[in-house]
C-alpha cells in the first residue's frame, strides 16, 4: 500500500492541510516543535483504522466534525480515495458522503492491525 495524499480536512489543529505523497521515492516529514507531525501521525492511524473514541484531537473541531481524506493505491495499481469521521459506526465513507464498508480497505491494509 502507498499513501498518495492524506487530506486533514478537520483534524487536531489543521483544517484543509493536505500532504501529497505522490512522487516516488521517501518522503520525510519534519518541521519545528508543535508544528503537528505527531497529530499529522495519528491522522494517519486514523485514516486507517478509526479515530479513537477518546481523541485527544477535538480541541480544535468538534467531534461530530472531525474528517480525515485519503488516497491509497496497492500494490497492483488499484485507488481508494475515501474519508474518514468520527463516530462509533459507518465511519467510512466516499468522498460523496456514502458509506462503505471498513472491508474495502483490508486490500491495501495486508493484514496489519
Amino acid at each position: 500500500m502507498k499513501l498518495q495524499e492524506l487530506n486533514l480536512a478537520a483534524f487536531g489543529p489543521f483544517t484543509d492541510r493536505v500532504l501529497s505523497f505522490d512522487e516516488t521515492g521517501l518522503h520525510i516529514v519534519y518541521g519545528p516543535n508543535e508544528a503537528g507531525k505527531s497529530s499529522a501521525l495519528r491522522a494517519l492511524k486514523a485514516l486507517l483504522y478509526g479515530i479513537d473514541e477518546r481523541t485527544l484531537d477535538n480541541f480544535f473541531h468538534a467531534n461530530d466534525k472531525l474528517r480525515i481524506h485519503g488516497c491509497l493505491r496497492s500494490s497492483d495499481g488499484q485507488k481508494l480515495t475515501f474519508v474518514r469521521r468520527k463516530g462509533r459506526k459507518n465511519t467510512l465513507l466516499t468522498p460523496a458522503g456514502e458509506v462503505l464498508d471498513e472491508q474495502v480497505l483490508v486490500p491495501f491494509l495486508q493484514g496489519v492491525t
